[in-house]
């Protein structure tokens, strides 16, 4: 029996390119260059390019130094879902994409693949 690995919504690609347009929208509001940004973190300008392509994942220690430079708070957060069935009753409960009984539509309309109209939620 073949069991196909799914993409988790925590694997490093994911957190990489969450990490990236994050990045990406702070330096776009200060209007700095990446050599400038890159001056202020203490890290090369090709870091910061790999970063904000998403071609790495930060540390935790360097995401600090990150919110730091742009005076905010780093949050790590485990995320609930929250969904509403077709009834009307809305509850939240732990997130797993690999959850076989978490078959629901995601609010960002992603399609799990598997043609039932439910999201990545399997």
């Amino acid at each position: 029996m073949t069991v196909l690995s799914r993409k988790s919504a925590n694997d490093s690609a994911t957190i990489a390119a969450q990490c990236a347009r994050q990045l990406l929208e702070l330096r776009g509001r200060t209007g700095e260059t990446q050599r400038a940004l890159a001056q202020r973190l203490a890290m090369t300008e090709s870091m910061i390019s790999r970063l904000e392509r998403g071609d790495h994942v930060p540390s935790l220690k360097t995401l600090c130094r990150i919110a730091d430079v742009f005076g905010r708070r780093l949050e790590i957060v485990f995320h609930e879902h929250q969904h509403t069935h077709p009834d009307g009753t809305r509850h939240s409960h732990p997130h797993s994409h690999l959850d076989p009984d978490h078959r629901h539509p995601h609010a960002d309309g992603h399609d799990n693949g598997h043609g039932d109209g439910h999201g990545d939620e399997r």
